[in-house]
C-alpha cells in the first residue's frame, strides 16, 4: 500500500472507533457503561442499580431498575445537564415503582460527575451514585 493510502487508512479507522467510544480517553465517558454500586442519601426505589450510558456525545441512557430513559445530556462544566427524557411505559410492582421518579428527580438536579478510571460518582445536593464501569466481559 503507498505510503499517502497508508496514512488515510489509519486516520480513517482512527476516525471511526473514536466515533464509537473505542479508545475513549479515561477522562471521558462517551462510549462507557456504568452500574451503580453505592448510592449516599435517597436510596433508589427497588434498590436499582442505576444503570448509566453515554452512547454518543450529548447522549445518556438510564435505568433504575423499571423503564429504561434516554435523551440528550451536556456534560461540560462537570456538570449533566439533561433534556427532556423519553422513557418506556412499562408498570412496575411495587417497590420498583419509584425507580423512574428517583432517576428524574437525579438529572433534574444537574449531578455534577467525575471520573477517576472506572468510577464515575455523580453527586446532588440530596445524592451521591458511585458507579462502576461494564465493559462487554463484566
Amino acid at each position: 500500500m503507498p505510503g499517502a493510502v497508508r496514512v488515510v487508512a489509519v486516520l480513517t479507522l482512527g476516525a471511526v472507533l473514536s466515533g464509537c467510544g473505542i479508545g475513549a480517553s479515561p477522562s471521558d465517558p462517551i462510549g462507557r457503561r456504568y452500574v451503580s454500586t453505592e448510592v449516599t442519601g435517597r436510596p433508589i426505589p427497588g434498590g436499582g442499580p442505576l444503570e448509566l450510558s453515554f452512547p454518543a456525545r450529548e447522549r445518556l441512557a438510564a435505568s433504575a431498575g423499571c423503564n429504561r430513559f434516554t435523551g440528550t445530556a451536556d456534560l461540560s462544566g462537570g456538570q449533566i445537564r439533561a433534556g427532556t427524557l423519553a422513557s418506556t411505559r412499562m408498570a412496575c410492582p411495587p417497590p420498583r415503582d419509584g425507580a423512574d421518579d428517583w432517576v428524574r428527580t437525579l438529572f433534574a438536579g444537574a449531578p455534577r460527575w467525575t471520573l477517576d478510571g472506572e468510577i464515575l460518582t455523580l453527586t446532588t445536593g440530596s445524592v451521591t451514585v458511585t458507579l462502576t464501569e461494564r465493559t462487554n466481559g463484566r
